[in-house]
């Protein structure tokens, strides 16, 4: 299993640093020098209205609410993330529902640049919704490209007979790209990503049956009745609205908490709310912590690997809340599928909760754990359970 995942993440890596990520460092320095605008010694300890409920003298100096970068515009090359989720991290016997995911993000303004970037797409979109005018509005641009995949079962994945009226097989190859604005003087961030994929590959059923095989585990049965079988185009396109809410950034140990709104039309069209706290070490921005925007393997994450001169270590936690219309991994989408739910059976609220730890090193890597667990999404006895899963993230920054 390790075997097979390290290769396709090598895979993943090739293809997005293909165009040139080995300039990151020419390129950085020639960047020109900014004045900081949030948390100099001039800032004014005043809380503007919009800004975090809570904070003080000291912590309007500390870095968490400022640009961390001393180059007026978003450097090519930020850093880079990969991450597995797996229900055997949450030491969970068998596959099940989300039973596993992996993505790449590379951070960065070159993330606008590879010939295969979405981001003219996605800057089209936020043209027409709007959404450009308030990115526009801040103070800072930040951009990511992201590949991955992900991949749904029913709890037996052996007998066919035993599969009906249980979650379908499904699983999701994609490509992302997101656009993240900083506001700094009022704590917050406007996010905006657009994803283009596709649902049924076979490509995602043979790696899962190559794992199995290379593990000594039970060869899964019934991947001909996944969604959207053979393959299907889909998409997604989400707006968010991300803020600083209370911070305390006094001495060593320090507490923030951000909330966020957000919105999506696509293969998951719903509207959601969520709140997400870290505590401990760490002088990291606000905005660079955002593990409410995960969506199974889509991380829709701007700042991948972060670098940073100092060692952190923190611990965090949050929830989501869903009021969800359409998904795709349950209803299909265009083809016909035999084991698609309609929307009657459908809950159209749920709900998702994590904890986790993040250390970090003055090197620039960065290694996090975390535990995610969700709420029913469906009606029917059979299918009718919360998932729990677990999760490695591996990042280094430029």
């Amino acid at each position: 299993m390790n075997n097979v995942i390290t290769k396709y993440s090598l895979f993943l890596l090739v293809l997005l640093s293909s165009a040139g990520l080995a300039n990151a460092t020419e390129t950085n320095k020639a960047q020109p020098k900014i004045n900081h605008v949030a948390n100099s010694e001039s800032s004014s300890a005043e809380i503007s209205p919009g800004q975090a409920l809570i904070g003080n003298i000291e912590s309007e100096r500390r870095p968490n609410r400022d640009w961390i970068w001393e180059f007026d515009t978003e450097p090519d090359d930020i850093g880079w993330a990969l991450y597995v989720d797996n229900d055997l991290f949450a030491l969970r016997d068998g596959d099940r529902d989300y039973t596993g995911g992996l993505s790449l993000t590379l951070s960065g303004a070159r993330a606008t640049k590879y010939w295969f970037s979405l981001n003219s797409a996605l800057e089209s979109i936020n043209d027409f919704t709007g959404i450009s005018t308030l990115h526009n509005q801040s103070d800072r641009q930040l951009h990511s490209i992201e590949t991955g995949f992900t991949v749904f079962t029913p709890s037996n994945i052996t007998e066919i007979e035993d599969q009906l009226g249980d979650r379908p097989f499904a699983s999701l190859l994609y490509l992302s790209n997101t656009r993240e604005s900083i506001d700094l003087e009022n704590d917050s961030a406007w996010v905006s990503s657009f994803t283009i994929g596709v649902l049924g590959s076979k490509l995602v059923e043979e790696l899962q049956t190559e794992i199995h095989s290379a593990t000594g585990s039970e060869e899964p049965t019934g991947w001909d009745n996944q969604i959207s079988d053979g393959g299907e185009l889909t998409f997604r396109y989400s707006i968010a609205k991300q803020n600083l809410f209370h911070f305390n950034y006094q001495g060593d140990n320090h507490i923030e908490v951000s909330t966020t709104s957000q919105a999506s039309v696509g293969y998951i069209t719903e509207a959601s709310f969520g709140m997400a706290v870290r505590i401990g070490e760490f002088d990291t921005p606000w905005y660079s912590f955002r593990p409410q925007f995960n969506d199974y393997s889509e991380k829709s994450s701007s700042l991948a690997g972060i670098k940073k001169g100092t060692d952190e270590l923190y611990f965090w936690g949050g929830f989501n809340l869903h009021a969800r219309l359409y998904n795709s991994f349950l209803q299909g989408q265009f083809k016909d599928t035999s084991a698609a739910f309609s929307s009657s059976e459908i809950r159209p609220l749920v709900a998702d909760a994590w904890i986790g730890v993040t250390k970090q090193f003055t090197s620039g890597w960065r290694l996090s754990y975390l535990l995610r667990g969700q709420t029913s999404e469906l009606k029917s006895e059979l299918a009718d359970r919360s998932t729990v899963w677990g999760g490695f993230i591996l990042s280094k920054g430029w």
